[in-house]
Formats: C-alpha cells, structure tokens, sequence
C-alpha cells in the first residue's frame, strides 16, 4: 500500500539519524510492512514517526503506534475529502462551469488541490511537533469542522443546481418560485444536517415533497 513511499519519505530522517549505510537501511527496512491510511492525512503518521526515530523510540513501540493510527487517519480522511469537501466543492464546480465554462472546473481542481495540499503540509508540521500526541490534533475542531461545514454547504449547493434545472437547460435569472423551492431546501438541509442526516436523503425527501406538490396541483 503505502509502505514505499512512507519509506522514502523519513529518507532524510535516516541519513540524518545513521552515520553507516547498514543503519539507514535497516531504519528505512522496519517501514516497509503494510501501512494503509487516507492519502491526505498521511502526513500526520508520517510527521511523528519521524519524531519518534529522532528520539530513539524502541521499533516495536513505533510499529504499534503506526498501527493505532491507520484507522482514525483513514476515516477521518475519508470522511473529510470523499464523503463531504470534495462533492461540495464539484457540485460548485459544476454550477460555476455551467455559467463560466472552463473557470468553473478550475475553481474546483484549484480550491480542492490547494486545501489537500495545505492538510499535508500540516500533517507533517503537526505531526512531527506532537509526536506520539499527535491524535490531539486529529480530534480537535479544523478537520471535523471542515467536514461538518463541507458536507452542509455540499447539501445546500445540490439545493441550488437542483432548483436551478428545474427551469430550461442553461443558468436562468431566479424567479419567485424558484427562490421559495430554494430556501426551503437550504432550510431542510441544515435540520437534517444537524441532526446528522445523510445529505442524499435530505435530496430525497425534497424529491418525494416536489412530487406530492406536484400531484396535489393537478388533483386542484
């Protein structure tokens, strides 16, 4: 899985650390056993092993403290980027790319690409500060608050390209109606999101309402 590149990464750590060739390899040799976590939060593993290198820290007490952290980096990651921040922001791509054509998708591959890149700098920074205390910083407000807000402004933005192609293909004004459909959802999304309700049935819900609306008009 990740065992190679994690290897090559605390490279420097090694020279650093060994002043003979057999030493750095058998430093690098113990990082080579399967690690698997999510690709942008990486950095956190990565930043305290190297403290704990540093520190001489037994290699089994480092195995075991890799190990504790493979699961809370892979959900929190995946939480975080494929579940919430990166529908949000490709659904906001996609109104703007329908408005602004190319900018639109630009907005995207540019917001998306600068916060991973900012989550791996910080990974390594933190992670190498805090060292085995690292999972403090996992567990506190940036990246859970990200993810929260993420995922609300992802429901609201499905609100508003859903509203949007309600009318004919293409970006239209707003019109009465399409702006009370539309504050109705953001409402209805940030209810439900608050009390952890997926995104795709609040959609849902709002779906089976325009229906029921729907067939009540033609009923009157």
């Amino acid at each position: 899985m990740m065992a190679l590149g994690f290897s090559w990464i605390l490279g420097p750590v090694a020279r650093k650390l060994c002043s003979s060739l057999v030493e750095r390899q058998e430093v690098l040799r113990r990082h080579l056993d399967s690690f698997n976590a999510n690709p942008y939060l990486v950095g956190y593993a990565v930043g305290s092993v190297a403290r704990l290198e540093e520190t001489r820290t037994p290699p089994e007490q480092i195995r075991r403290f890799k190990e504790s952290l493979r699961g809370p980096l892979g959900a929190l990651g995946d939480n975080l980027f494929w579940q919430n921040l990166r529908p949000a922001l490709l659904i906001l791509g996609l109104i703007l790319t329908d408005r602004y054509g190319l900018y639109g998708a630009l907005t995207f591959f540019v917001l998306f690409n600068c916060y991973q890149i900012y989550v791996r700098a910080r990974g390594v920074v933190k992670g190498y500060r805090l060292g085995p205390k690292v999972s403090s910083d996992l567990t506190r407000g940036h990246l859970k608050g990200v993810a929260k807000w993420s995922g609300r402004m992802g429901a609201v933005l499905l609100g508003v390209i859903f509203v949007l192609k309600l009318s004919q293909p293409g970006m239209q004004p707003f019109q009465p109606d399409k702006a009370i459909l539309l504050i109705l959802f953001s409402l209805l999304s940030f209810w439900g999101l608050r009390r952890n309700t997926s995104p795709g049935l609040i959609l849902l819900a709002f779906l089976v309402f325009l229906v029921m609306i729907n067939l009540v008009l033609g009923l009157i």
